[in-house]
C-alpha cells in the first residue's frame, strides 16, 4: 500500500510538473509580449498614444492619455468625468474636457493627479519588476496582453478589498499605435 501511495504522489508531482511546464510563466508571457512591442514601436517609429482609465464603483473616474512621438512623451492630457453638477432643467450636461494639458517642460508637473509620463518602454519596465517579485499573501497579480500580444496591464491588487481596490503597477491601458506615413 506505501508503494501504490509513493507513486500515486509521484504522479502528481509528474502531472503538475507537466501542467506547470506547459503553461508560461507571467514573465515568460510579459517578455513574449515585450519583443512584440519592440517590432511594433519600430513599425510606428516609436509614435503612439496610449490612455489610462479608473472609474470608481460609483461611477466618477479620470483619463490621462499619453502622448509619445519618436520614442518620448510630448504631451499629457488629465480630464474628469461623472462628477455630480447641477444643471437646470432641459439643459445638456457639458461635453467633457480636459482639466489640464501638459507639453514640453510642463509634462509631470501635475504630479497629484494623472498616470505617470511614460513610454511603453517604461511601462514595460515596470511590468517586468511586477512579474519578478514574489506576490504577497492576500494579494493578487494580474498580467493582460492584447490580441496583438501587448501589454495591457500588470498589477498587483489586494484581495481583501472589494471596491476601488488599489491597483500597484501598470493600470489598464488602450494603446493606438501611429502608422508611418
Amino acid at each position: 500500500m506505501r508503494g501504490v501511495t509513493q507513486l500515486v504522489s509521484l504522479f502528481g508531482l509528474v502531472f503538475v510538473y507537466i501542467l506547470h511546464a506547459a503553461s508560461p510563466s507571467d514573465a515568460e508571457k510579459l517578455k513574449e509580449s515585450q519583443t512584440k512591442w519592440l517590432k511594433a514601436r519600430e513599425a510606428c517609429e516609436g509614435n503612439y498614444t496610449y490612455q489610462v482609465r479608473w472609474s470608481s464603483a460609483f461611477g466618477f473616474g479620470h483619463m490621462t492619455t499619453i502622448t509619445v512621438k519618436d520614442n518620448k512623451v510630448v504631451e499629457r492630457r488629465y480630464e474628469e468625468f461623472g462628477r455630480p453638477m447641477a444643471i437646470k432643467p432641459g439643459e445638456n450636461p457639458p461635453a467633457p474636457k480636459p482639466k489640464w494639458i501638459e507639453t514640453g517642460k510642463d509634462i509631470g508637473s501635475h504630479q497629484t493627479e494623472g498616470a505617470a509620463p511614460l513610454t511603453m518602454d517604461e511601462l514595460y519596465a515596470e511590468a517586468t519588476k511586477i512579474v519578478e517579485k514574489d506576490v504577497p499573501d492576500n494579494h493578487v497579480r494580474s498580467l493582460g496582453i492584447d490580441k496583438a500580444g501587448l501589454l495591457v496591464y500588470c498589477f498587483v491588487r489586494d484581495k481583501r478589498i472589494a471596491d476601488d481596490a488599489p491597483l500597484k503597477g501598470v493600470r489598464p491601458i488602450q494603446l493606438q499605435l501611429t502608422p508611418k506615413k
